[in-house]
């Protein structure tokens, strides 16, 4: 874990300073995309109040989030299955030349 490295962002027209380390996502990245999602929310008129628009920005990140690992689990298990079958097919290519 890096030392912590302290960025300002703004997030809904807010300067926050915030503290990463070099192990993760660039901080400014991450707001600049976090300030885009509330934007989404903001442009599609739900609600003009901005605790209601974080949060509800906050849900579509959370959902984007849930997809992504519902995808990557899905690609794990891809990946486990053909390296089983690949597995097996050179175990019994070795047990034929035996």
């Amino acid at each position: 874990m890096g030392e912590a490295q302290y960025n300002r962002v703004t997030i809904l027209g807010e300067e926050y300073r915030i503290g990463g380390d070099a192990s993760g996502a660039p901080v400014p990245e991450l707001a600049a995309y976090v300030n885009e999602k509330i934007q989404e929310v903001r442009r599609h008129g739900a609600t003009a109040d901005p605790k209601r628009v974080a949060v509800l920005a906050s849900l579509n990140l959370a959902d984007e989030l849930f997809r992504e690992r519902a995808l990557a689990a899905a690609l794990l298990t891809e990946v486990k299955r053909r390296v089983a079958k690949m597995d097996s097919i050179l175990t019994e290519s070795l047990r034929e030349r035996g």
